[in-house]
């Protein structure tokens, strides 16, 4: 099933012609790395799904390296300007830290999370991969981390407390995230997650946490 699909406007000018092919090989190869993984993620394949000749895609991203970093870097892209409305749309919400913290669990819940695991482990033993995926994944990190605190309406001193807290944060939910391959089931995920929820607004507040 497709996970992003971009609309693509009629007569179109040759650069634009070209930047709707680029996001037709991304978005195929996203599915693909969902669907089948990064082993079953060839050019050919990506190719196919796009509908976009084998010469046109080397044109674009010259290896297969090239190709799914940046994908990623694309639905990540997407992902962050959610964010960045989300943030825009709480206003004066009482619960800003909740509301960051939701965010976060949306992030690790989607396919992007999943399409960025598939491309760590083979990373592991792919130099080129990792060379590339490397920067990509510290920029994403810190734009998480930025997004998350903007959201939680942090400013000024209390800003290295938020930042451990959303590292934390990150650290556990990509655990839970990890889990869910092999369960299902998010109702006790979820629990945790809430109860982690109010631990870091009792830490924030210095408050005690109860329940």
């Amino acid at each position: 099933m497709p996970i992003l699909r971009t609309p693509i406007r009629p007569r179109l000018t040759q650069g634009q012609r070209s930047a709707a092919t680029r996001v037709r090989l991304l978005d195929a190869t996203l599915d693909s790395l969902v669907d089948a993984g990064y082993a079953g993620t060839t050019t050919s394949r990506v190719c196919e799904l796009a509908g976009v000749s084998r010469g046109a895609q080397v044109h674009h991203y010259p290896t297969k390296a090239e190709l799914v970093v940046a994908a990623v870097k694309h639905l990540a892209e997407k992902r962050l300007e959610d964010m960045q409305a989300k943030a825009d749309e709480l206003g004066d919400a009482t619960d800003r830290i909740g509301a960051s913290f939701d965010f976060l669990w949306d992030a690790f819940s989607g396919p992007l999370f999943f399409a960025v695991l598939e491309l760590w482990v083979a990373a592991r033993t792919d130099r080129e991969l990792r060379t590339r995926l490397l920067p990509v994944e510290r920029k994403l990190g810190a734009q998480i981390i930025h997004y998350s605190l903007e959201v939680a309406g942090v400013r000024g001193e209390d800003t290295a407390l938020h930042q451990d807290l959303v590292r934390l944060s990150i650290h556990l939910m990509r655990g839970m995230a990890l889990e869910k391959l092999l369960r299902s089931d998010d109702r006790e995920r979820r629990r945790q997650f809430e109860l982690w929820k109010r631990i870091v607004v009792a830490v924030v507040d210095g408050g005690v946490v109860s329940g």
